[in-house]
């Protein structure tokens, strides 16, 4: 394809302008419908849509967001691998949007790596600068190219436009893994695109946060927490934070600094097997036990597909948050 591509979307029958290599998604995004997505780099199902019309290139041929089911079907698309080849037409579910605020449109940009740290075994600490400014909104994420051509999401930790802060857990046998973890190092150039992401601080100031993460999904929850105590009237928050066992437990002496700083947040650090100073246990639980001692909140979380799931039905069920109030990222 050498110029853009028309894409209508059903039911609602909008069209808008694709662009040569660009996914359905972020052209949907950039034009700013209200697209349907979580993970952006094909590992769940949430854009999944039906090619009625036209034909498209996968970014990721074996993408997990489709089933088998899915691919004998043969329309079956996700919206975030699908490059289209000419005009399409592609059925969607209505996306929702609850309390959300103006969304910075996605797009592509390169960034140097300038620091790179082990924090724990499995896990380590990224910083880059992008070559210009990225705006994004506390809890969002960007897909890094990896070679070879497959992309992968990571959220940011930090708040700042004119940095990039990651937290990347080690995925054994993992392509990006090995990547990120053997090959790269400070200096070395990246190719990343967003900002992307539903799950960002859009809490007022008089509910209070309730904020869990597991693993690195602290990252985003991370910077969901600072975006909201840099307001100066900022709510009450606690941020729970839970991993299997002590040698797991990384950037505890920084929350512990910020918790110090900041009257508004309280911390708890849970650990399944046991640490000093931590709470013993999984931290679904623990923070599911906190909710009783609260009237009503927003409630944040990020980590892994297990966790979210067994803390969500919980949740809503709970009557301590409002419909819509409940906002989640699952690290695939």
């Amino acid at each position: 394809m050498t110029g853009p591509a028309t894409i209508t979307i059903q039911p609602s029958g909008e069209s808008f302008a694709c662009g040569p290599g660009e996914t359905i998604l972020r052209a949907g995004l950039a034009a700013g419908m209200a697209m349907p997505y979580e993970c952006a780099s094909g590992s769940c199902s949430s854009c999944k849509g039906t090619l009625l019309d036209g034909a498209v290139d996968p970014l990721w041929p074996e993408a997990t967001g489709l089933n088998e089911r899915d691919r004998r079907k043969g329309d079956r698309i996700l919206c975030c691998q699908a490059r289209p080849v000419g005009d399409c037409t592609v059925q969607v579910r209505p996306a929702h949007v609850e309390g959300g605020r103006d969304e910075p449109v996605p797009a592509p940009f390169a960034a140097g790596v300038e620091a790179l740290e082990r924090l724990v075994p499995g896990v380590i600490f990224i910083r880059c600068r992008p070559e210009r400014p990225v705006p994004f909104l506390p809890g969002q994420f960007v897909l890094l190219q990896v070679p070879g051509g497959q992309r992968r999401a990571y959220s940011m930790a930090n708040t700042d436009a004119e940095t990039l802060d990651f937290i990347v857990k080690e995925k054994p046998g993992g392509h990006a893994s090995r990547y990120l973890f053997d090959a790269l190092s400070p200096g070395d150039g990246l190719s990343l695109e967003g900002p992307y992401g539903r799950a960002y601080l859009r809490t007022p100031p008089e509910r209070e946060m309730v904020c869990l993460a597991g693993g690195s999904g602290l990252a985003p929850i991370l910077s969901v927490v600072r975006g909201a105590l840099a307001r100066p009237d900022a709510p009450a928050i606690r941020l729970f934070f839970g991993v299997n066992s002590a040698d797991e437990l990384f950037m505890a002496d920084e929350m512990g600094a910020l918790a110090a700083e900041h009257d508004a947040l309280t911390l708890t650090l849970v650990v399944r097997d046991g640490a000093p100073g931590a709470v013993t246990g999984l931290v679904g639980d623990v923070a599911l036990a906190a909710l009783e001692e609260v009237a009503e909140c927003d409630f944040y979380m990020a980590g892994p597909p297990g966790l979210i799931d067994a803390v969500l039905r919980p949740v809503m069920r709970s009557g301590k948050v409002a419909p819509g109030r409940i906002f989640f990222d699952r690290f695939y």
